[in-house]
Parts: structure tokens; sequence; C-alpha cells
């Protein structure tokens, strides 16, 4: 199987978002347009006429560092995982056995909320595996500071994904990577719990 849950460039990705909804970012999101148009990014992610693909491909921000600045895209070259980028474009696309289109517009919509309620700190991403794909939202509070502040946590269950045959599609190598969940300061944190739909998720910590 081509596993999307359990490797090496799926924990980059989270990485990435962790980084991207969280702030400083997350105001840039809030507050600012499409980098070269007079759209808001919050307004492009209430559009239910977008899915994540379109957003991923559209959504741009001078805070990325890339030459294209799509900041839905990881910053770097995706932590030596070359074909990371075109796994994660086909399983936006509408292929078989990927993000479904109701999971498309359940996951905008969560993400659409925080970028419109201040009240939410950050947004915390995970990925586990399961028979069924689903996504799995909950409101948290992360108690580690002074002051608790209530952050979205947004959880994938979808199956491992089939081993694909094209262009920049073959899973990249995935030796030494230890499936560590990803906290919101992009350090490698504790253990995943990747292979257990049913465990409750807890928000990493530093």
């Amino acid at each position: 199987m081509g596993s999307l849950v359990l490797t090496k460039g799926t924990r980059h990705l989270i990485k990435h978002f962790q980084k991207e909804f969280s702030p400083p970012r997350l105001a840039d999101l809030r507050n600012d347009n499409i980098l070269g148009t007079a759209t808001a990014i919050k307004t492009a992610f209430a559009d239910p006429n977008n899915d994540l693909l379109a957003l991923t491909l559209n959504v741009k921000h001078k805070h990325s560092p890339r030459g294209d600045n799509k900041c839905l895209l990881p910053d770097d070259s995706s932590g030596g995982q070359p074909h990371l980028e075109a796994r994660w474009i086909y399983f936006l696309s509408n292929n078989s056995n990927v993000l479904t289109p109701n999971n498309h517009q359940i996951i905008r919509g969560l993400i659409s909320t925080v970028l419109n309620d201040t009240s939410y700190g950050y947004i915390d991403f995970d990925c586990i595996e399961g028979p069924t794909q689903t996504v799995l939202p909950s409101d948290e509070f992360d108690n580690s500071g002074a002051n608790p502040v209530k952050y979205l946590r947004i959880v994938l269950v979808t199956p491992p994904m089939s081993k694909l045959s094209g262009t920049n599609l073959e899973l990249d190598p995935q030796g030494g990577y230890t499936f560590n969940l990803v906290p919101i300061d992009g350090n490698d944190g504790a253990a995943a719990q990747g292979q257990n739909p049913d465990a409750a998720p807890k928000p990493a910590q530093d």
C-alpha cells in the first residue's frame, strides 16, 4: 500500500499546517487578501464553491517564502520528500480513494469558522488511519500558559491511500522516520496515535 497517513511526508504537511494556522500567520490569513487580488483570504475559505484543492492552488501570501507564495503548501523542499506535493495534490483532486467532496467542505468550513472567530488561538491538525474516512473536529483548551487558549482540533481519519503509479506519485523513502506527532511549534513530539482512530486525540505539547 502507498500509505498516506503514517508517512514522513504526511507528518511534514501537518507540521506546515500547524505553522500556517497559528500566530503570527493566522492573523495574516484573517486580515489580508490573497496576494495580488482584492479577495480576502477568509472570504475565499467561506465560499462553498471552493474546495481545498482550489484554495491550495490559489491562496497566496507574502509570508510564504515559496517562489509562488502558495502558503497552504510547505515552505521548503518538503522535508526531503520530493514527491510530497504531487501526492498531496492528487489526494485533494477528483481521484479514487482520496479526500471526499463532503470532507473537503467540512474541513473548509471548520477553517473558515476559525478565520472569522478570533476567540480561537490556533488550529491543531492531525491525520490518523481508519477504515472509513471522516473528520473529527473538537474545541479544545490549551492550559499550558497563564491564560487558557481555545483552539480547534481537526483530525482526519482516512484509510491508507492505494499505491499510486504516475509521474512523481510514488512514495518517498521513509527510512529512519519515527512517525512522531507534530506540535504547534513544529518540533518533533510524542509518538503518533496513527493506528487507532478510536483513541482520544490529545493536543500536542511543547
